[in-house]
């Protein structure tokens, strides 16, 4: 029997950029995939494999692998760029920053995730940094003039960056201010304080999962979201193994 093809396959690093002081953007092209890159969805990720020589897993365990947002595509030339977080020290960390050009690692995907209908009055958009690409990559989808409303929480002012977006965007930047990430309970906060968009929301967030659960509760529970209104994603989980994607 053939084995039914899997949905991926290999990227090799062209170079690397230093987007802000704790964002690093991985440039690399499709060197080997079994079926083609969709681009239809404007917010795409990938999963990567880390090479079995550069693991630290036991011998027969899978190599660590980790979600990560299709910051831009370029069909014409099959080249991609990946967003990293330099948060921690965890195997994917060290890879990014150690990656130089020639080098190659496996993927999955690219797959649809976390992309609003842009049907609501507007759009309310939450995010720590670790979902900040993708905030970026759903915002220069979205159609001009939709209200929206985005909150990011980072660092400290270096870690800001442009968000192009033909939308009615009102961003507020939080900064954490020497605080460990995922701790701060900002966003909560401010998603409280802010004035409610008039109308039917969606409501867009992700982050550290703690966090992010308690933006679901009260979008639903104090803002009365319907939950098919919610699109609300834990990228990572404070105390757990695993870098933020």
């Amino acid at each position: 029997m053939n084995e039914r093809p899997r949905f991926g396959g290999r990227l090799r690093v062209l170079g690397s950029e230093t987007v802000t002081p704790r964002m690093l953007r991985l440039t690399m092209s499709v060197v080997e995939a079994h079926l083609p890159v969709d681009t239809s969805c404007p917010n795409l990720v990938v999963r990567l494999a880390l090479p079995a020589d550069r693991s630290v897993t036991p011998l027969g365990a899978r190599p660590p692998s980790r979600t990560y947002t299709v910051r831009h595509y370029v069909p014409a030339s099959a080249t991609l760029d990946v967003d990293v977080v330099l948060h921690g020290d965890g195997p994917f960390v060290r890879w990014a920053q150690g990656a130089a050009p020639g080098d190659t690692i496996d993927f999955t995907g690219p797959r649809p995730h976390a992309v609003p209908s842009f049907d609501a009055d507007a759009l309310f958009m939450v995010s720590d940094q670790t979902g900040l690409p993708a905030l970026q990559a759903v915002l220069e989808a979205a159609p001009a003039g939709l209200r929206t409303v985005a909150i990011v929480e980072v660092a400290d002012a270096a870690e800001e960056q442009p968000v192009p977006t033909a939308a009615e965007l009102d961003l507020h930047w939080l900064h954490r201010a020497g605080a460990p990430p995922g701790t701060t309970g900002a966003l909560e906060r401010a998603v409280r304080d802010l004035d409610w968009p008039d109308g039917h929301v969606e409501v867009w967030a992700a982050g550290e999962t703690g966090e992010v659960r308690a933006i679901r509760r009260l979008a639903v529970g104090e803002r009365g979201v319907p939950r098919e209104a919610l699109h609300v994603f834990g990228y990572w989980r404070r105390g757990h193994a695993g870098s933020p994607s």
